[in-house]
């Protein structure tokens, strides 16, 4: 009886601690209290409203705790019941992750750390287990934040520890353990670490598997505390240091691998193969640095040949991948180069190789541009002259629309990364072709010829048909009035080609329309506002641009189409939504200058587009004729050849204007059952079909321009059932007149266009 006494006494004795809340009961199950308690966001509360930043999720082990963000503030979960979701047991030495979702409002730098010797305070260095800091690149745009750690041996065994896990704005300070946020907010949990019973699980890491210096750094990455390590190099050698760095003498291939033990047994990690690359592009003389990022800028992914590197964006800065990420091209090969940029923001991005591996970068090094573009893709062809057989530095520089990306200016929110490629020689002979300046039906006067011939040419023959010649590579050729073919033959060591092209028909003189640009703050200072985008409508036709350089850009190689007597609209998207002005004039007579009558609008809007309604005359001259736009900040009076418009932009196209009725209405109607197609065509060539009870027989054919100069002449057969070719390949783009004459001299006529 006198024991069950005891029994009954003892029992109450402890339901009574429990129901009073015991200090010494809450102390087995709660960390130490904290010796600092962050405070709700401190910015005004109408913008951490408005922001809406804030830790949503916490997932480690069994913790899996969905909260609201940073209207909870501060919170501290680390001894609540239930703590089914908010606490956890981890085994020390092993690997666990850390995953913290935070608003994917805005990017937001998330670090943690755990309280490993339960003295209430956090040790920045020694207890940090997420440093989700820019530097690390561990802060993941879009909300997602991971980080692998493991426990260290000192660290206190079978009791609650303190997690606390702080988040704020990505611009705003890093966060501390006792920092209050600005925008988001601080949680803390609880983890009780087990002491490690099993042998080591052996794993390493190395600063790069690929080397251009021979040396590498190893650092051990085993689980369950390893007490002693072997490491074996590939080469012969060895060691029994924990993180050892070690220098190949020899360029190769190596097989490296680590045996781990502790007082539970050994392990051997799985072999890691280090590759020594003796040869490297020549060091860079600068490393631009990102200056504030933002907004998901920057590369993501690089495809060129064997390259295929998907990065960090802008988040990471400056990241140099020229020793690891290489690729062998042959010269005179065009390559696309495709480069994924961060987000869904437009980038302007350049592109420049180290020609002469001197680890500059010269204007004339630029080998691909793309303003105002998200995701470009750019067409890499190198030279016979270059250096084969050598590394060379390849540049990437990405940043917002209207930056002016250069290769040594760090870029504001985006970055710069850098890869290598090697050149081989060409074995085979040249493919000549070119393109040219010309317009069908404009007036181009001098013409621009570049080469676009593969395989590596080393000489350039060309003949502009009027009796001259050009050993240049890319020649510009002032011709007289006349129609012309032009030819160029091609060759290196392996041979010689030839092409030409037919229909260059040059009326002189051309008209030369006034100089006009925008500026800055002041002359020669870019312009904070620009044209982004020229669409027209109808007809479709729609460009994207950037920023141009001198505040003036020329798209005279860009035609919109439209028919006189017709109503048309023209939309213009800018670079910002603050108040502008937008003019444009078209040259109705095409005599040169832009008369008052020939202004089509002039609108003030405060948004990112404007959208300009006109008619075009009757009258307007049929053919090509120039179309000026125009944007400003100013407020004196339209003028479409005003210089250094104040926060302003400039660009021409070509305008291209249809007769209002049909040349030849009879014309047109004949022969109704003749179609024509591919109309357009992108490589010239056309087949004539005639169905129905289309009259049979041979037709003469002839090619003009909208001028009504013949270009090509030649016969075709047309019958039910019985189709003819035309091949328009030797003539320029444009828009062509196709005339078939049947031997009683009735005339058909059809509208075609050469792409």
């Amino acid at each position: 009886m006198r024991h069950g006494v005891r029994l009954w006494k003892s029992l109450l004795a402890a339901a009574i601690l429990v129901a009073l809340g015991a200090p010494a009961a809450r102390a087995q199950t709660c960390p130490a209290a904290a010796t600092c308690t962050p405070g709700r966001a401190s910015a005004a509360a109408a913008t951490v409203t408005a922001f809406n930043m804030g830790i949503l999720n916490v997932a480690l082990s069994s913790i899996n705790n969905t909260t609201l963000g940073q209207a909870d503030g501060y919170q501290d979960y680390s001894c609540r019941a239930p703590a089914t979701t908010t606490v956890t047991a981890l085994s020390v030495g092993q690997n666990y992750t850390l995953t913290v979702r935070t608003s994917l409002n805005n990017n937001e730098t998330v670090l943690a750390w755990i309280d490993y010797n339960n003295d209430g305070a956090f040790d920045p260095v020694t207890e940090v287990i997420m440093a989700a800091t820019l530097g690390t690149g561990t802060a993941t745009a879009g909300g997602l934040h991971t980080a692998t750690f493991a426990a260290p041996a000192t660290a206190r065994t079978g009791v609650p520890l303190r997690l606390r896990i702080a988040a704020d704005y990505t611009n705003s300070p890093v966060p501390t353990p006792c920092s209050t946020p600005q925008f988001s907010q601080d949680e803390d949990y609880a983890v009780t670490l087990a002491a490690s019973t099993g042998p080591p699980v052996a794993a390493f890491t190395t600063n790069g598997a690929t080397t251009c210096s021979g040396c590498v750094q190893f650092s051990d990455a085993s689980q369950n505390l390893p007490t002693s390590w072997l490491w074996s190099f590939g080469d012969g050698t060895a060691s029994t240091a924990q993180n050892p760095s070690h220098c190949y003498a020899a360029a190769g291939a190596y097989q490296v691998r680590l045996v781990a033990t502790n007082g539970n047994g050994s392990a051997t990690s799985a072999a890691t193969t280090i590759t020594y690359n003796s040869t490297a592009p020549a060091a860079a003389t600068c490393a631009p640095a990102t200056a504030a990022y933002c907004c998901n800028y920057g590369v993501v992914r690089v495809r060129l040949s064997t390259i295929d590197n998907a990065s960090a964006d802008g988040s990471a800065g400056y990241q140099d991948f020229s020793c690891a990420q290489r690729a062998a091209l042959v010269v005179g090969v065009a390559y696309p180069l495709q480069v994924t940029t961060g987000g869904t923001l437009p980038h302007d991005t350049r592109v420049y190789l180290d020609l002469n591996n001197d680890g500059a970068f010269a204007a004339s090094e630029l080998v691909g541009q793309a303003l105002n573009t998200a995701s470009p893709t750019f067409s890499l062809k190198l030279p016979a002259t270059a250096p084969l057989g050598q590394p060379l530095r390849l540049r990437l520089v990405a940043d917002y629309a209207g930056s002016d990306p250069q290769p040594c200016k760090g870029p504001t929110n985006g970055q710069v990364e850098d890869y290598a490629v090697v050149l081989a020689a060409n074995p085979n002979p040249p493919v000549a072709a070119f393109t040219s300046t010309y317009v069908s039906g404009g007036c181009v006067n001098p013409v621009q010829f570049t080469d676009q011939t593969t395989n590596a040419p080393t000489a350039w023959s060309w003949n502009f048909g009027d009796g001259t010649t050009s050993a240049l590579q890319n020649p510009a050729h002032q011709f007289a009035a006349g129609t012309y073919a032009v030819a160029l033959t091609v060759t290196n060591a392996n041979g010689a080609s030839s092409t030409s092209r037919a229909g260059f028909v040059i009326s002189v003189p051309c008209l030369n329309y006034c100089a006009s640009n925008g500026t800055g703050f002041g002359a020669g200072v870019s312009s904070p506002l620009w044209i982004t985008s020229v669409s027209a409508a109808p007809g479709g036709f729609s460009n994207a641009s950037g920023l141009e350089p001198g505040g003036y850009g020329s798209y005279v190689a860009k035609t919109i189409t439209l028919a006189a007597g017709t109503t048309a609209t023209l939309t213009v998207g800018v670079s910002s939504s603050a108040t502008h002005r937008t003019v444009a004039w078209a040259d109705f007579n095409q005599d040169g200058v832009f008369a008052d009558n020939e202004l089509l609008f002039s609108t003030t809007v405060s948004s990112n587009t404007c959208t300009g309604t006109f008619a075009l005359p009757a009258t307007a001259r049929p053919g090509r004729t120039r179309l000026r736009v125009e944007t400003d900040q100013t407020t004196r009076a339209a003028d479409p050849c005003a210089v250094d418009l104040a926060n302003g932009e400039v660009e021409d196209y070509t305008l291209l204007i249809q007769p209002a009725t049909p040349t030849a209405t009879a014309a047109t109607a004949a022969l109704p059952g003749l179609t024509v197609a591919p109309n357009p065509t992108a490589d010239g060539r056309l087949r004539l079909h005639l169905a129905g009870a289309g009259a049979p027989g041979p037709y003469a054919v002839e090619i003009q321009n909208l001028l009504g100069a013949t270009l090509l002449t030649t016969a075709v057969r047309l019958a039910p059932g019985t189709d003819a070719a035309l091949d328009l390949g030797p003539l320029a783009a444009g828009v062509y007149l196709l005339r078939l004459r049947d031997p009683q001299g009735q005339v058909a006529v059809r509208r075609v266009v050469r792409e």
